[in-house]
């Protein structure tokens, strides 16, 4: 009979050793599909049979119809309102606090908005 430390050990060898073998058995479909996809810096990935982007698509940037609504909603609502201090908030505070708000990518997020 074993005692439960050996009984344990055993058990323990066991699942890591089949851990193990399911970690090595990759095939080599699966290895060789992340070495077909192109990085280019500042670029988003070339993948193979994939269409390019077309060039007149916005969605996403900065020039995003629905992203500059959402902005030009937000500031003129934060414009209209008073600040925690109970005066009204400049055009410059509104773009900042209506940017964080509005933003669903990278690029939307980080870009410096420049009140006219």
């Amino acid at each position: 009979m074993l005692s439960r430390r050996e009984w344990s050990k055993s058990a323990f060898s066991a699942l890591i050793g089949a851990g193990s073998l399911a970690a090595i058995s990759v095939t080599p479909k699966q290895a060789g599909a992340a070495e077909d996809i192109v990085w280019k810096t500042g670029r988003t990935p070339q993948i193979p049979g994939q269409k390019p982007k077309d060039k007149g698509d916005t969605k996403g940037t900065k020039k995003d119809p629905g992203f500059l609504r959402s902005i030009s909603d937000c500031k003129s609502k934060c414009e209209n309102s008073y600040g925690p201090d109970g005066l009204a908030r400049t055009s410059t505070e509104c773009l900042s606090e209506c940017q964080d708000i509005c933003c669903t990518t990278y690029e939307q997020c980080t870009f410096a908005i420049v009140p006219r």
